[in-house]
């Protein structure tokens, strides 16, 4: 019943968040006014410290944003592992 791979969770998160931060990075760059640029900006040097517009500080975002995703994505699966546990159990 426990189907759930936490470590292929993972990475499925890591891989979501990486592309997404991407996406992101690129969008807040070309499209938008100088204010929302900055906005953005701001935003993503909040959400992962060290980035910057660099290459060295894209490298430090996707790799934050790689590990914030896969951390996410282990912890979804752990709780979806937890909560079918005890949902079976019930019936």
């Amino acid at each position: 019943m426990n189907k759930v791979n936490t470590t292929k969770a993972g990475y499925v998160g890591g891989i979501l968040f990486a592309a997404f931060f991407l996406v992101c990075s690129v969008w807040g760059a070309v499209l938008g006014t100088a204010a929302l640029k900055e906005l953005h900006f701001n935003i993503l040097q909040i959400a992962l410290p060290g980035f910057s517009f660099s290459l060295l500080g894209y490298a430090i975002g996707i790799i934050e944003a790689f590990v914030y995703g896969w951390i996410a994505g282990a912890f979804l699966a752990w709780l979806c592992k937890k909560l079918c546990v005890n949902a079976g159990k019930q019936k």
